[in-house]
């Protein structure tokens, strides 16, 4: 028989951290969760060296084959020179992406297996999908060019198809439904450890593909003894990371299977039934690292069993959800305050979310939501509530408190255009008699670098005293000096002051009176 060593494992990373952080926010992703990742990644290292220990193994058997009858077997040496050349090459681009994901992350002594900051979410982002020197394009046509190169040599059309899957670059129906390339979907504003999680699923899927090809160059040559006497067990999980509540799926197969009998898979002591064809599916429940284990037996050509022992490890990680406030973690009242919430790993279209309470949260597009915080709740919490729909099953995943706040104090300001035509607020102090005249017009606003808020002035009264104690007051026209105030302005003597009180505003809160202004005229 032919030599296959091993099989396309068929995992699927999910879409990792869709979260999107404007100005001044803070990430609430738990140091579990990245924590998880680190799991997760150290697993798919694992799966990169099996992967490849079993083809330098048949690289080996190649080559052997060719020296010992170079006839035959030089030309597919030749070949699996070249596709380990073109694979390696690949390879170690994608491991250099990783590394500078990590130096962004951490400095130039960055390592990639112990990643200090994980958290960071501008370093995929940088290196990756940056208009200015990122990789994603270079990335995206180097997997698509490999993908269509090994597809050449492989003619079971199911293998091609995990191939074409596992090595796509086409945005899944949801990214595309979210607006999302593929690129977009994998890297922005991801967590570096997960952008390097990703990374590392990519190359773990290269191996594979690398595998598939030497198996068919392998099986070329009819490589019948050294097939035999590399036989071995593998498990192929669907996916490496199981969320809790959901359902873990992995093949159990083994290189050189004879298609003409059926394999006997026994795992933990149980017989897996031989309609299930290798499917070994159970449920998951506490977060964790876990193994199973077992044998698949089958009959040799000469009639006697032949059995080989297999072990699995798998990582179960606790749902996960994060909901990042567009205004830190303060809700105000008054205003509709941006939130954005997501899910890794599950469409937008499949998360929902509730308040439980505080006030009420209305779906905007792409994952933002609007918190509209009651008023007679300024000082209590807002707690918002996401569940997603995880194969089929709604889960809640995670909760978050908000402060409620009253919107700060807005203050009034005389706009006008200084000598270079930019315009400038005045608050307070000296300002020129003619500003005033030119500019006839009170503002009121919420700009303290976070919010940026504008009232509506509805009334003011300017209070001018005189040398010798007389008070004069005058009210004002709406939001603009009257006829009489800037009267009033005109007979002021260089130096004097003037009052702006007893102002009134009205904006998203409703009417607030404002403080005061103190105006010397220069």
């Amino acid at each position: 028989m032919a030599l296959s060593k091993g099989q396309m494992t068929r995992q699927k990373m999910i879409n990792l951290m869709y979260l999107v952080f404007i100005a001044m926010l803070a990430l609430n992703v738990s140091t579990e969760v990245l924590d998880g990742f680190v799991l997760i990644n150290d697993n798919l290292q694992e799966t990169i060296k099996v992967a490849e220990d079993r083809n330098n193994r048949i690289y080996a058997d190649i080559e052997a084959a060719s020296e010992s009858n170079p006839q035959k077997a030089e030309e597919f040496f030749n070949d699996a020179k070249a596709l380990k050349l073109e694979t390696d090459s690949l390879f170690n681009y994608i491991q250099s992406l990783k590394l500078k994901i990590a130096q962004k992350s951490d400095g130039e002594d960055a390592d990639i297996n112990n990643l200090e900051s994980k958290d960071n979410i501008d370093a995929s982002t940088d290196v990756i999908i940056s208009p200015v020197g990122g990789q994603g394009n270079k990335l995206k046509k180097d997997i698509d060019e490999y993908r269509e190169s090994v597809l050449k040599h492989i003619t079971d059309s199911a293998k091609q198809d995990i191939v074409r899957r596992t090595l796509s670059t086409e945005p899944s129906a949801r990214a595309k439904k979210d607006g999302k390339t593929w690129l977009q979907a994998s890297f922005e504003r991801m967590p570096s450890i997960a952008a390097i999680t990703f990374l590392s699923e990519l190359q773990a899927n290269v191996r594979q593909a690398e595998g598939e090809v030497l198996n068919v160059i392998a099986q070329n040559i009819d490589m019948k003894d050294l097939r035999v006497n590399s036989l071995n067990a593998y498990v192929v999980p669907q996916s490496n990371m199981v969320m809790r509540g959901t359902t873990y799926k992995a093949n159990i197969i083994m290189a050189a299977v004879d298609t003409t009998q059926d394999l006997r898979i026994v795992i933990n002591g149980k017989e897996l039934p031989t309609e299930k064809k290798g499917l070994y599916e159970f449920g998951v429940g506490t977060p964790g690292n876990f193994e199973f284990s077992g044998y698949i037996e089958l009959m040799d050509r000469l009639g006697n069993p032949l059995r080989r022992e297999f072990t699995q490890k798998y990582t179960v990680m606790e749902p996960m959800a994060t909901i990042a406030p567009l205004l830190m973690d303060v809700l105000y009242v008054g205003i509709g305050n941006d939130v954005s919430i997501s899910v890794p790993g599950v469409a937008t279209s499949n998360v929902t979310a509730r308040v439980v309470e505080g006030g009420t949260l209305t779906p905007k597009s792409g994952g933002i939501w609007t918190a509209q915080p009651a008023a007679a709740n300024i000082g209590k919490k807002f707690i918002i509530s996401v569940s997603a729909n995880v194969n089929g099953v709604n889960q809640q995943i995670a909760t978050k408190e908000f402060r409620i706040r009253a919107l700060p104090d807005p203050l009034p300001y005389i706009e006008y255009a200084d000598q270079n035509g930019n315009l400038r607020k005045f608050r307070k102090g000296p300002l020129a008699r003619a500003t005033i005249l030119n500019t006839r017009e009170l503002k009121a606003s919420i700009d303290d670098g976070v919010l940026d808020i504008q009232y509506k002035v509805l009334s003011f009264t300017t209070l001018n005293v005189d040398a010798m104690g007389n008070a004069t007051k005058e009210m004002s026209n709406g939001a603009n000096f009257s006829d009489r105030q800037l009267d009033q302005i005109r007979r002021m003597q260089r130096g004097g002051q003037i009052f702006i009180t007893g102002i009134k505003a009205r904006g998203p809160d409703g009417d607030r009176d404002l403080y005061s202004m103190d105006v010397r005229i220069n």
